[in-house]
């Protein structure tokens, strides 16, 4: 039982917490659903933390026998991570490889570009969406994120950011990378003209850009696409918000081409 932060297994913890993203080589991953999702993945606890109040927790199918559990106290847990932070069940995890550009080339479906998108919520919802609906993965630019291991984004793609790649990239990077391999960049606007139903009908990959509600794609990014378009709405209504939006587009596009 761990009942203070100073216990030698807390401050391991509170290390994992003090490290910058960027320099992480062990991850926090919350909640048993995400825990279950890294496995599947291919990650291995290092270690298990179960709140006090809770009953015997089982581990994910695929988990070590050998994956150490241990109880503590909510007043240890609180001061790990704060009332809110804080989690009934989390786990260390060894941080996997950042993925790169070049790992979307391995798989099928479309690329989600998303363009100065910046909420954790947003990027989790949208690496969702991606898997469900048959993306290659996400690419995030200017997200202001040093690491997709980031925990907040951990939990809002409920550990799917294990099992899609999610790319940090440079704008310029981006664009050479499309251009080297003749990926078509479409993108979505609110001022196009042509209706997000027409993308269906484009037969080759496409890297799908989305910006960010209030500004929408930069002009650099925004120079790249070669069509772009727009969701018919209610003109009572601004916008979509920005998850939604993708949604709407990769649902098009795996039934447009199933026409």
């Amino acid at each position: 039982m761990i009942t203070s932060a100073h216990h030698p297994l807390a401050r391991r913890v509170a290390d994992v917490l003090r490290t910058p993203p960027a320099d992480q080589r062990t991850i926090v991953v919350d909640d048993l659903e995400n825990i279950a999702q890294a496995v599947a993945c291919g990650i291995r606890p290092d270690a298990v933390y179960v709140a006090d109040t809770l009953d015997d927790v089982v581990l994910p199918p695929g988990a070590s026998r050998a994956t150490p559990v241990h109880r503590i106290s909510a007043r240890a847990s609180t001061a790990l991570f704060g009332v809110d932070k804080r989690a009934r069940v989390f786990a260390l995890a060894p941080r996997p490889a950042p993925a790169t550009l070049e790992d979307l080339l391995h798989r099928d479906g479309d690329v989600v570009v998303l363009d100065g998108v910046r909420l954790a919520g947003n990027i989790g919802a949208i690496t969702r969406s991606a898997c469900a609906l048959g993306a290659a993965g996400v690419v995030l630019l200017d997200s202001a994120l040093a690491s997709t291991m980031d925990r907040r984004l951990i939990r809002a793609s409920r550990g799917l950011v294990f099992a899609v790649p999610v790319v940090l990239s440079a704008r310029e990077d981006l664009a050479a990378f499309v251009r080297r391999h003749g990926i078509t960049v479409v993108g979505l606007g609110a001022g196009a003209s042509a209706p997000l139903r027409a993308i269906g009908a484009v037969r080759e990959r496409v890297a799908i850009v989305v910006g960010s509600e209030r500004a929408g794609l930069s002009a650099g990014v925004g120079s790249l696409a070669a069509r772009t378009y727009a969701i018919p709405m209610d003109p009572r209504v601004e916008s979509f918000n920005v998850s939604v939006a993708t949604a709407i587009a990769l649902y098009e596009r795996r039934c447009g081409n199933r026409r």
